[in-house]
């Protein structure tokens, strides 16, 4: 890794920290709390036990996704109160961040230690990512649930991923397809970038429900089961790795 990888790196690193602190403050925690029980798409009387150094994937979603009414996020509201003391790099990275989303990627190849090379099964983009932590013993094919920061021609993993077998691929881009498309008939016309922006929380639908059994009408013993998809108020078996050191 060069010099100057390595000192965006930990800039970003040490930036990330930052925000993570930042969104688990007091004032925040109510909103959390509500943020959760979306993300996850609990049902009433559902509990669900939080740990903050587990959850980078979700308190991602939270400080950059979702959003109020204004299309305001809480990194709006970091960069707001902060703005005097971040440095223009900082800046930069935090406007950078918010461009992200949660998406689903396809590894195509990886140097481990160093770097990963990726497919976003929706958009068709191949990039590789520099990833010391994420690449070490991956399997070329799987899947990983995750959001990607860019910095000029430099890309990096942002928070937390959740390691899938390629033979979710099918049924899960299914779902999250049909809902995009539901979407556009409702008449909520976006781009498929935008619209990962603003429901990256269904691929999470997905994955938790296949991860409970929920996703047949039948048993898998059955034979023959029929896939369903996740119940939840709006539209629309993996592991939880951190990606990024803070």
């Amino acid at each position: 890794m060069s010099p100057q990888i390595e000192s965006i790196k930990n800039l970003f690193s040490e930036l990330f920290a930052k925000l993570m602190a930042f969104c688990l403050e007091e004032d925040f925690l109510q909103d959390l709390g509500e943020s959760l029980e979306v993300f996850y798409n609990l049902q009433e009387g559902e509990e669900y036990e939080f740990e903050p150094t587990e959850e980078f994937l979700f308190l991602s979603w939270f400080m950059l996704d979702d959003c109020d009414a204004e299309g305001n996020s809480l990194i709006d509201e970091f960069v707001r109160i902060y703005t005097d003391e971040l440095s223009l790099q900082e800046m930069q990275v935090c406007q950078a961040l918010k461009e992200t989303n949660l998406t689903l990627l396809q590894i195509k190849g990886a140097v481990p230690g160093v770097s990963m090379h990726l497919k976003d099964v929706f958009l068709g983009e191949e990039f590789d990512v520099t990833e010391s932590v994420g690449s070490e013993g991956v399997a070329e094919n799987s899947l990983l649930f995750t959001r990607v920061l860019r910095l000029g021609e430099v890309r990096f993993l942002v928070g937390a991923g959740i390691f899938l077998d390629p033979s979710v691929m099918e049924p899960l881009t299914q779902f999250v397809t049909d809902q995009f498309k539901q979407d556009c008939e409702d008449g909520h016309h976006m781009s498929f970038k935008e619209f990962l922006k603003n429901n990256g929380e269904l691929i999470n639908w997905w994955i938790r429900a296949y991860e409970k059994g929920e996703l047949f009408e039948d048993g898998p013993e059955d034979g023959d089961p029929t896939p369903k998809q996740p119940e939840g108020d709006n539209p629309g078996g993996g592991d939880n790795k951190p990606l990024v050191t803070c």
